[in-house]
């Protein structure tokens, strides 16, 4: 039975262990550095305290035991794709097929600092919810909601 390795716990990584272990022909491993698919479209109301952290986490053990495929909680610290091999903080495994998943992370435009993103790491909607929380407090405060966007691709801008 050939192995497929994939990289990251999130939708397209969880979705393609889901639907490679339905298969029955391939032995699938699913690695990711947290234990928990995070529901980033519901994750707008922990901010704003219409939903706690936990709620937004659905456990990678739950899924894994409808959809037996192998769950290795590690981060990724290397790929070597002429030896098929991926290291990890505590284990090197091997592969025949490698599915990366990891997801995008947010690019730093110049000029633009102190930005907080929902849709960035998930203890980013706890850290957003921080700062609201502490200017209400306060009383007073200000909160820029914006766009942002690749310079290099203009048709890729996200709204919030």
């Amino acid at each position: 039975m050939k192995k497929v390795l994939i990289l990251g716990g999130g939708f397209a990584g969880v979705q393609t262990a889901i639907e490679l272990q339905k298969k029955g022909i391939f032995d699938v491993t699913l690695v990711s550095d947290r234990d928990y698919l995070y529901l980033y479209p519901i994750s707008i109301w922990v901010p704003v305290h219409l939903k706690e952290f936990d709620d937004i986490k659905v456990p990678l053990a739950n899924i894994q035991k409808k959809y037996p495929f192998k769950l290795i909680i590690d981060k990724v610290t290397g790929i070597s794709a002429s030896e098929s091999k991926v290291t990890c903080q505590s284990q090197a495994l091997t592969y025949d097929y490698l599915v990366m998943a990891f997801g995008a992370d947010k690019m730093q435009h110049k000029g633009i600092y102190h930005t907080l993103s929902i849709c960035a790491k998930p203890e980013m909607a706890l850290e957003i919810r921080n700062r609201i929380d502490d200017l209400v407090q306060k009383g007073s405060g200000k909160i820029a909601i914006g766009f942002g966007g690749n310079p290099k691709d203009k048709s890729a801008v996200r709204g919030g």
